[in-house]
């Protein structure tokens, strides 16, 4: 599930700006295959980070209330990520430097329990959060002394 849409990273970069980033042979005409390949990305990120916490992606037809808050540090994330890959640019925007940088914060203080995500109801806990201890002594060795002759 996207937390945000290419519409959305149009709106917010203007027609001109989102073709520039997302064209990354003339930086003329907009591209929605590398829009979409960036919010993925930005997707991927804001997931690694909820995900020591809640179960990820984020259902958003069951939590419509966080759509708003997620939509907007993806959207920061992603607009980092075109400015960053896009060949025509030397140096990214001040202000896109800092938007990434307070996304990354508030994405940090979430997985670390500092924040909880603004749900009205609790949001499922990540299945994987545990705290024990996996020892699996089954197998065998995966390389022997023979194996690694020489190393």
């Amino acid at each position: 599930m996207a937390y945000t849409t290419t519409s959305a990273l149009q709106a917010r970069l203007g027609s001109s700006v989102y073709a520039r980033l997302t064209d990354r042979v003339a930086g003329a005409t907009a591209d929605a295959t590398v829009a979409q390949q960036i919010l993925n990305e930005a997707d991927a990120e804001v997931n690694a980070h909820l995900a020591r916490r809640y179960q990820t992606p984020v259902d958003l037809a069951a939590r419509p209330e966080l759509a708003e808050v997620l939509e907007a540090r993806t959207l920061d994330i992603a607009e980092y990520l075109a400015w960053r890959g896009s060949p025509f640019v030397s140096d990214l925007p001040q202000r896109v430097k800092a938007m990434h940088a307070q996304a990354l914060v508030w994405l940090m203080a979430v997985s670390e329990g500092r924040l909880d995500l603004p749900a009205l109801q609790t949001v499922e806990a990540a299945a994987a959060n545990s705290t024990q201890v996996r020892f699996d002594a089954g197998g065998g060795r995966t390389f022997t002394a023979e194996q690694l002759d020489g190393l």
